[in-house]
């Protein structure tokens, strides 16, 4: 059996959320983490979106198709 590293990053924007600024940026994460040795990203689109909102999961299957796994 072959093991998969999947990352969370929903505190990336957890982070960016309670400074209301554009940083963190959840895709710079999500690059930084793959680019690492992650197999993949794990976000959890919540329906306050006060974490990883519909544009962040947008943008993060834009940048890395295949790469993200959506826990709704």
């Amino acid at each position: 059996m072959t093991l998969k590293l999947g990352v969370n990053i929903d505190h990336i924007a957890t982070l960016r959320q309670a400074r209301r600024a554009p940083y963190p940026d959840p895709v710079d994460a999500a690059a930084v983490c793959l680019g690492t040795g992650a197999d993949y990203i794990v976000v959890h689109l919540r329906k306050d979106q006060r974490h990883i909102n519909e544009k962040d999961v947008a943008r993060l299957c834009k940048t890395f198709p295949g790469k993200i796994h959506l826990e709704c």
